[in-house]
Order: structure tokens, then sequence, then C-alpha cells
């Protein structure tokens, strides 16, 4: 899934909801705890990650 969706085969959210399934079905997709800092969006000075 993730070749064909480089190779522009398939769109990316077909790849990403593959992966996820196989994730689920072997039970190794976890929900994160919590929002990593750099995930917020949030940028504090030069290098956007909290020293």
């Amino acid at each position: 899934a993730c070749q064909r969706a480089h190779d522009g085969q398939v769109p990316l959210t077909v790849a990403r909801d593959a992966v996820a399934g196989f994730a689920r079905s072997v039970k190794i997709l976890q929900d994160p705890l919590a929002q990593f800092p750099w995930m917020d969006g949030t940028r504090s000075g030069r290098g956007g990650v909290t020293a």
C-alpha cells in the first residue's frame, strides 16, 4: 500500500487506512495518551521544539 501511494497509484488515505487496519488486526495500534509537543503546530524559538 505504501509503495502504491508513493507511486501515485492510490491516494495516501488508502495506504494509511490499510496500515492502520493491519495494525488493528494484530493489536499493535494504540491511540496516543497525549499529543507530542511537536505535533501541536506552535513554535518556540528557531528550532520549533521546546528544549
